[in-house]
């Protein structure tokens, strides 16, 4: 990855935040499309370019894709879903909040490691930064809203939200150095994330405001608008 591109990655959960900051309201609606379409880019992505490359590189690929999908299941136990749009008011919850800044901080790292310039995946890089950025912003959002709900002093708040955005940038790092001591230990990681970005783009895919299993007409648009810029990226 070039210097520009850890820049994009650190960025994106550093204007979600500061747009939790900026505005303080229950009306969340933006933020729910902004998700939708991250969700629907994601998934598009990782079918179109992840799966065939995975797949072609281990016979064993759909046991560790499994393994991805029921960790990221896990992970939803610390943050409570806050990654696909669950919010949860824990006001004073130290436990919460330490429970959502590990969850999270695993998924993000989890994010990060097909970011690698590893030459498996070297030709779908930038369809792949852009996806996993973008699904960044709402995360940045949701951290830091929850932070503030729970009454945390601003300082605190901003420090936290610069550490999480780091996360992944080192993921990335540690893939680099790890995809070119042990190949094979990193296709699985690989292969993992995969499994994580299945299980969190169908999650926001396939869920509705109303619970009735009904989309509105600008989920809809926002879902068909990602899944399309993802396939300008064949």
């Amino acid at each position: 990855m070039k210097l520009l591109d850890f820049i994009l990655l650190m960025a994106a959960p550093l204007l979600g935040g500061f747009a939790a900051m900026l505005f303080k309201t229950k009306n969340r609606e933006h933020y729910k499309l902004v998700l939708s379409f991250s969700g629907a880019f994601l998934f598009s992505i990782t079918l179109i370019h992840l799966f065939p490359v995975v797949f072609a590189n281990s016979h064993y690929a759909g046991i560790y894709v499994l393994a991805g999908f029921f960790i990221q299941i896990f992970l939803e136990q610390l943050t409570h879903g806050i990654e696909h749009g669950h919010f949860h008011d824990h006001r004073e919850n130290n436990t919460y909040v330490f429970a959502l800044l590990l969850g999270l901080t695993l998924h993000s790292f989890l994010d990060g490691i097909p970011l690698s310039s590893h030459e498996m995946l070297d030709d779908d890089h930038h369809s792949l930064l852009y996806g996993i950025s973008i699904h960044k912003i709402p995360e940045g959002f949701a951290l830091v809203s929850v932070l503030i709900f729970s009454n945390y002093k601003k300082l605190t708040v901003l420090t936290m939200l610069l550490l999480f955005s780091l996360v992944a940038p080192l993921a990335v790092l540690f893939a680099n150095q790890l995809s070119m001591a042990n190949t094979e230990l990193f296709s699985i990681l690989v292969a993992m994330a995969v499994g994580s970005f299945l299980h969190v783009s169908t999650t926001i895919l396939f869920e509705s405001e109303s619970g009735q299993h009904l989309f509105g007409w600008k989920k809809i648009t926002a879902i068909l608008l990602g899944a399309g810029i993802a396939l300008l990226t064949i």
